[in-house]
């Protein structure tokens, strides 16, 4: 016997009183202020989820779409526009498109599926603006398929499930974004009909996105807390399991800062295409760029005469150059993005006084 909608309703509702288990952990340091902001963070979460799972129009009509505003995770970069579009690797793709002036732009085939921890198996294939044939007016063709194909092929593994889109703008102001579409080369059926029993396998299924991504990350990120102030290479089979881009190197950490205190991060940028240094929250939340400088790159850094960057995380302006504002956080973590980078330097934090 199929269960009521009624009954469907109070299992998701229950399914979603697992994630508050979050909130609670003694692994992450919390103080009300991130329990707050995590209980932001897990509605964040829902919401991602259950846009996937419900308003996905399927893989014979994929649509690339963004991330609702203000979701993130994993230290999202604040300078990426992340769109995505689910797929089925038994179909091939087209992707079309006009590359425009950004700083970055690559696709990648994913299997990311924060829902079932053990089903996330990293990325297939991955193509960059450097690889792409393109036209004189900049505009070019991907396949994505399992089979390779001539020119721009974008590699699918038998369990890909979405095609991942970066774009980086080093200085939105003046540049272009790509312009981007997607289509099944399989002539799709007439779109179905809402199937009422269906329902309750989206919504549980949206839950646990919610649930599994939470977890995740915070298990990604409670180990740096043993090094405060401090930066790491990550692991680099991490980095391949979430669907890390192999062109972009991270040097990642764990802040934390006393009201009368300031990191000073020192570091000469290598020849690269493009570099940044974020902060997020303990969640790995990208702090909101909206206000305030969370963040500082190649476009916008001022760099010392001997050619080295000098990035001043603190609570309030210290009236120099590459301040990085904790907007209110007493902690959180950090991360460097080396991007087609010729070598990938440590950053060397130290705490000052303010």
């Amino acid at each position: 016997m199929e269960p009521s909608a009624t009954e469907v309703w109070d299992e998701f509702c229950d399914l979603l009183k697992q994630a508050g288990g979050l909130l609670e952990r003694p692994d992450l340091g919390l103080t009300d202020f991130d329990r707050g902001e995590g209980l932001r963070y897990l509605a964040r979460l829902v919401g991602v989820g259950l846009v996937n799972a419900l308003e996905n129009p399927g893989p014979l009509r994929p649509e690339f779409r963004r991330l609702p505003p203000h979701a993130g995770f994993g230290l999202d970069n604040p300078d990426n526009v992340y769109m995505s579009a689910g797929i089925d690797p038994s179909h091939d793709y087209r992707i079309s498109g006009r590359r425009g002036t950004i700083a970055y732009l690559s696709f990648a085939a994913q299997n990311q599926n924060y829902a079932r921890r053990d089903r996330i198996t990293g990325g297939a294939g991955h193509v960059n603006d450097d690889e792409l044939h393109l036209t004189a007016d900049g505009s070019f063709e991907v396949i994505a398929s399992q089979e390779p194909r001539p020119g721009n092929w974008l590699r699918l593994a038998p369990d890909s499930r979405m095609i991942l889109v970066r774009q980086t703008f080093m200085d939105p102001a003046t540049e272009v974004a790509a312009d981007l579409t997607i289509e099944c080369l399989t002539p799709p059926p007439p779109p179905p009909r809402l199937d009422p029993d269906g329902v309750r396998d989206l919504l549980l299924g949206g839950a646990m996105y919610a649930i599994g991504a939470s977890a995740w990350f915070a298990d990604w990120v409670a180990p740096w807390r043993d090094a405060p102030n401090s930066m790491h290479a990550p692991d680099p089979e991490h980095h391949r399991l979430v669907g890390g881009d192999p062109n972009i190197v991270f040097r990642l950490g764990y802040w934390t800062l006393a009201p009368d205190e300031r990191l000073v991060i020192e570091v000469v940028p290598p020849e690269c295409d493009y570099w940044n240094f974020q902060l997020a929250n303990i969640w790995s939340e990208c702090l909101d760029p909206r206000y305030e400088p969370i963040s500082v790159n190649a476009h916008s850094a001022h760099l010392e005469p001997d050619g080295s960057v000098r990035i001043v995380v603190a609570h309030e302006d210290p009236g120099v150059p590459n301040w990085v504002s904790t907007t209110g956080h007493a902690h959180g973590i950090m991360g460097v993005r080396w991007v087609r980078a010729a070598s990938h330097p440590m950053p060397v934090c130290r705490v000052e006084r303010a």
